[in-house]
């Protein structure tokens, strides 16, 4: 284990680094305090679920709102159905937790110092509020979260790409053929899952360089990605998650009915290049 951690790091240091000139991208708002840029993306791992605001305790940016599953659920039968089967949950948040596997992460046009494949992880909540002028794309998340791994060295520079990150046990491994085990460890609980991607890989329908806005949360609100993004294909999955302990995801997982109304999402081979503006 540990000449394969060590052999990820003699392998970034030989590898070229990549720059953000892929015209497949669009171009982001200048001003930006930082960029990163993603690539080699071997899985991005998703799974949507609700959860008790309450609970979660994080102070969103100004003017924004958490949508509830009450308003979700009215363009989404499988959410209806959640909400029939759970009424008291009609003012739960809906969230996205992702995780992802990635070959290459380069902050402010140099390599990220990590194992590689990089795990990462990533918590969202569907929100509204206002736009910022440089905002470009829809504004439907906010980011309540964010984890890379421990053994990350260049972890300034990862906080100054992303304020939110938090540094903790995270592993995002193919254990078989287009089957992946994920693994992350927090202070109240742990989340584990077992993905696998099933069917054709399906390209996303535009061919045009894709665009979104993300505000943070907590002691990061008032700050907001920018993102630019290409390439992403999407595939059937079929997933299980789980989570013990005390925290927002074990109550999550343990709704009655969530896990027919959320299925898991599985996307891979995309490129993104963020900003980072206040």
């Amino acid at each position: 284990m540990v000449l394969h951690r060590c052999l990820g790091f003699a392998l970034l240091a030989v590898l070229p680094v990549a720059h953000a000139s892929d015209e497949r991208l669009g171009k982001l708002p200048a001003g930006a305090q930082s960029t990163n840029l993603v690539q080699d993306v071997g899985a991005e791992i998703c799974r949507d679920h609700v959860f008790d605001p309450a609970k979660a305790k994080v102070a969103l940016p100004k003017g924004f709102r958490l949508i509830s599953l009450d308003e979700y659920a009215k363009g989404d039968p499988d959410a209806t159905k959640l909400l029939a089967r759970n009424p008291t949950h009609a003012n739960h948040a809906v969230g996205s937790l992702c995780f992802m596997s990635v070959g290459s992460f380069v902050i402010d046009d140099k390599r990220v110092a990590a194992p590689s494949p990089m795990p990462m992880a990533f918590w969202w909540a569907r929100a509204e509020g206002p736009r910022d002028a440089r905002m470009q794309g829809k504004v439907e998340w906010v980011q309540l979260a964010s984890w890379y791994p421990n053994s990350a060295s260049d972890r300034a520079r990862i906080m100054a790409t992303d304020p939110m990150a938090q540094f903790v046990e995270i592993h995002v491994a193919a254990t078989a053929a287009n089957t992946w085990r994920m693994r992350l460890v927090l202070s109240n609980e742990t989340i584990e899952a077992e993905a696998k991607g099933r069917g054709d890989r399906k390209p996303r329908k535009s061919s045009g360089p894709g665009f979104m806005s993300v505000p943070f949360s907590g002691a990061s609100a008032g700050s907001f990605w920018v993102i630019t993004y290409f390439g992403h294909h999407h595939q059937s999955a079929t997933g299980q998650w789980r989570a013990s302990g005390n925290g927002v995801f074990a109550d999550a997982f343990s709704i009655a009915g969530e896990s027919e109304a959320f299925g898991t999402l599985f996307q891979d081979g995309w490129t993104a290049l963020s900003g980072v503006y206040k």
